[in-house]
């Protein structure tokens, strides 16, 4: 890594700080990253009526949208902030409903990774420890 640019853990730990604005997408989502160390973070995802489907259910993009981005964010702990990643295949396994409201613990972690490629793991839990969705994504890195 150089040494003049900054990592991707030293920028997320500066969000979590708050001295950096979060994301778009975390704004829109209601993402919070609340703790990060090489290859794993842990965000906050809390649904309101923004993220809920014709059936007046949190739709399941929501819950693949959180999982995508803490398996992405696992990742950019590992790389220098400038070093460009995008998802190739995202699997979702869906396990019980979201709850508007309700506050969920979002994990991702690396699993494994090469100079190109990236495996990422992520679950959302609830307070209890319950599992409510899980993921794994495979990331292209170009740099």
């Amino acid at each position: 890594m150089n040494e003049s640019e900054p990592s991707g853990l030293q920028a997320l730990r500066a969000l979590i700080r708050g001295e950096l604005p979060a994301p778009s997408i975390g704004q829109t989502m209601g993402l919070t990253a609340v703790e990060v160390e090489p290859g794993r973070i842990t965000l906050e995802a809390r649904p309101d009526s923004r993220h809920l489907n014709p059936a007046g259910a949190v739709h399941g993009g929501f819950a693949a949208t959180c999982l995508d981005g803490a398996a992405a964010l696992a990742l950019f702990s590992t790389l220098e902030a400038s070093t460009a990643h995008s998802t190739v295949d995202l699997n979702v396994k869906y396990v019980r409903p979201l709850s508007v409201g309700e506050t969920y613990r979002v994990q991702g972690w690396v699993v494994e990774r090469t100079k190109s490629l990236a495996i990422c793991d992520a679950q959302v839990l609830d307070a209890a420890g319950k599992l409510y969705a899980k993921a794994t994504t495979t990331f292209v890195i170009r740099g």
